[in-house]
């Protein structure tokens, strides 16, 4: 329930990043480390929202992935420690 209500609230906030993107067509220059363009504020405002939500999922994913590691190690050691 938790997870569907997060996804709803990331979906509304995009919705209305968009919503408020829509208003600004200015064109904006964005510098790179190598190169420079001309975005519009709506695009880059959006790129940069599911840039940050893709970081931040890659994150809680390689978290979750070492904490069932060390979980599953523990197991082992428990099972092991029972066994004997």
């Amino acid at each position: 329930m938790k997870l569907i209500l997060s996804l709803l609230l990331a979906v509304l906030i995009f919705l209305l990043a968009l919503a408020i993107g829509a208003q600004n067509d200015q064109l904006v220059q964005v510098n790179y480390l190598i190169a420079q363009s001309e975005l519009r504020l709506s695009s880059l405002m959006a790129v940069m929202f599911v840039g940050g939500v893709v970081v931040c999922l890659l994150f809680c994913i390689f978290w979750f992935i070492g904490f069932r590691w060390r979980d599953r190690r523990k197991a082992k050691l428990v099972n092991s420690q029972r066994d004997s």
